[in-house]
């Protein structure tokens, strides 16, 4: 179980490293003084962001429950 838990904790933080990497997340993440970040088309960036962060921060609780 913990092997598994490790490789999907890894495999997860790579998707949301690659997420980060993208064009799309600078921009969506970007502040302006338009507020262009809160524009609707970095919307879904945005929460595929928010996806990758709680699967990564969820995956690393389970994984610190194992270790005790």
């Amino acid at each position: 179980m913990r092997e598994s838990l490790k490789a999907e904790f890894a495999q997860a933080t790579a998707e949301l490293k690659a997420h980060m990497a993208t064009w799309e997340y600078a921009l969506a993440m970007a502040s302006g003084c338009h507020g262009g970040r809160d524009h609707p088309v970095h919307w879904e960036t945005q929460a595929c962001t928010e996806r990758l962060t709680v699967r990564c921060r969820e995956l690393r609780a389970r994984l610190a429950e194992h270790e005790l």
